[in-house]
């Protein structure tokens, strides 16, 4: 058997595989089902109210048993979507709390922007010791039935996805956060233009 015959045959069904779906990248979900895209609104989702009173407070809201994107007083939001299982999110995290840093230490993207995370498919207490184990200090809500992952098309995890005040998703990533410097500059930008 020669190279040709051999490697052609795996060739097609590499590509069927991806084209199926069923080959998945190293980190969570392959986010095959694309809900959301940018320049679309983001698909209206309830979030439980179990954060801590500085939380709430961060985000601008509210007592009451549940809130929404649009409840949280920020021209921008940057929601993180995460697993607290997931091995990339683990490596994301020291990333993700630079910028949630970087945000609150600059006056224009601090007065203008607020952070949050959606953890899929994890109860409060996991939540709870991711961010001990992080030192995540942005809030992050659970998403133990992952209700909102699949209101969102599940998104691969980790994502980024930054959104205006009335849910139009302005920029989304998958993966790793591999350059900083291009999600501040998206910020800046839409800051600007608001």
């Amino acid at each position: 058997m020669n190279i040709k015959s051999f490697c052609m045959p795996v060739l097609i069904l590499a590509i069927m595989a991806v084209c199926a779906g069923t080959i998945s990248p190293v980190y969570g979900n392959t986010g095959a089902t694309r809900l959301i895209s940018e320049g679309a609104p983001l698909p209206s989702f309830k979030m439980n109210m179990a954060l801590n009173p500085d939380m709430m407070d961060y985000l601008g809201l509210e007592a009451g048993p549940e809130f929404t994107l649009s409840q949280i007083h920020s021209k921008l939001v940057v929601i993180e979507i995460l697993s607290a299982l997931c091995q990339e999110c683990h490596k994301n995290a020291p990333r993700v709390n630079k910028l949630y840093n970087i945000i609150l230490n600059d006056s224009e993207l601090n007065s203008n922007v607020k952070m949050l995370g959606i953890a899929v498919g994890n109860e409060t207490k996991l939540v709870d010791a991711y961010k001990d184990t992080y030192k995540v200090e942005f809030p992050i809500v659970a998403d133990p039935k992952e209700d909102i992952n699949k209101r969102l098309g599940n998104p691969a995890t980790p994502s980024i996805i930054i959104t205006d005040s009335k849910g139009k998703v302005l920029f989304l990533h998958e993966g790793l956060i591999d350059d900083m410097d291009l999600i501040l500059d998206v910020l800046r930008t839409f800051i600007s233009q608001k």
